[in-house]
């Protein structure tokens, strides 16, 4: 009885028509298709304690929708100044392409290259 309440709790966002997904930096370059009202949430390592940041995010507003603030988990090993997580999370509006863009590096500084960059082409259908 337990696991079958489990089970059943377990699928009520599916019929909700709530869907997720999670990306890294182990899916930069990567093609990612979703259908509309799915949540597309973003993990990438970021240490600020270096200067440097995720900034020039840039995406199609007409297709994707930040949903509210990034969120900073910090590293789990307890030292001073260790990278942690930063999660972005998107929602997916209606059928189209984008490119989410995304560069890791110092905010400040305009001359210089980025130290990372995180790109998927997002198609939503």
């Amino acid at each position: 009885m337990k696991k079958s309440i489990f089970i059943l709790l377990a699928l009520i966002p599916l019929f909700m028509g709530c869907k997720e997904i999670s990306l890294s930096m182990d899916d930069s370059g990567k093609t990612i298709t979703v259908a509309p009202g799915t949540v597309i949430k973003v993990t990438l390592t970021s240490n600020s304690s270096t200067g440097n940041s995720w900034h020039k995010i840039s995406y199609d507003k007409s297709l994707l929708m930040q949903e509210g603030e990034q969120v900073y988990e910090k590293s789990n090993t307890g030292l001073t100044g260790a990278p942690g997580k930063v999660i972005y999370a998107f929602k997916a509006l209606k059928s189209g392409e984008t490119d989410l863009y995304m560069e890791y590096g110092a905010a400040y500084s305009k001359n210089n290259e980025p130290v990372k960059v995180f790109k998927v082409k997002i198609v939503v259908k």
